[in-house]
């Protein structure tokens, strides 16, 4: 089991025909607790990743929003139909979990790190796209406050793409969407943000370097 444990730790994703996760998420839909903790314990820096992308490496509730994704992932793992690898599943719910909790922490005005001081983890899951790391840090912080203004499957769209560098045929598995899809949602949104953006220095270049 342990070994199991350090191989699905090494690995990104694969598809869920050939998902060495399937049997340990199975084993915890089944009640299996044992299953459950180390299923956790697998996904546990993908979540974290996810969480620090949203909220900043340095956010006082990183740490909170992560344990709330985890609860999140183990009562969503009832309805998870195997569209995807469970890790693409894992960052779905983890992603909705952590924008949810991201607005609650706005609308309740509690501190929030400033963009300038987010750090990107980029130790757990894929290495982001050249997308992704062009985004800067501050950019990042324009871009998910103006995610917050799309239509939710343009907001999840974007935040896989550009928050957590994930290329659009992983965003068709995770989102269980055609490409074409996928890829419509990816234009529909930027050009909506970049509407919203081009009086921002910030992301300004971002959208033009990406075009």
């Amino acid at each position: 089991m342990l070994r199991l444990v350090h191989l699905l730790r090494s690995r990104a994703a694969r598809p869920a025909a050939q998902d060495e996760l399937w049997p340990l998420a199975e084993a915890a839909i089944g009640g299996d607790s044992a299953a459950t903790r180390t299923l956790l314990t697998a996904l546990g820096p993908e979540l974290l990743r996810v969480v620090r992308r949203v909220l900043g490496a340095r956010h006082p509730d990183v740490e909170d929003v992560a344990q709330e994704c985890a609860l999140e992932l183990v009562g969503a793992l009832q309805r998870f139909r195997r569209e995807s690898s469970v890790q693409y599943f894992a960052s779905r719910v983890a992603l909705q979990t952590a924008m949810n909790a991201r607005r609650k922490l706005q609308a309740g005005k509690r501190a929030i790190l400033d963009g300038a001081e987010r750090e990107v983890d980029e130790r757990a899951g894929s290495a982001p796209n050249p997308e992704a790391r062009a985004l800067s840090r501050s950019g990042l912080e324009v871009v998910l406050q103006l995610c917050e203004q799309l239509p939710p499957v343009q907001s999840e769209a974007i935040a896989l793409h550009w928050a957590l560098g994930y290329t659009t045929t992983e965003i068709a598995a995770i989102c269980q969407s055609p490409l074409e899809t996928v890829k419509s949602r990816l234009r529909a949104a930027k050009l909506a943000l970049t509407e919203r953006a081009l009086a921002d220095p910030r992301v300004r270049d971002l959208f033009e370097e990406t075009a």
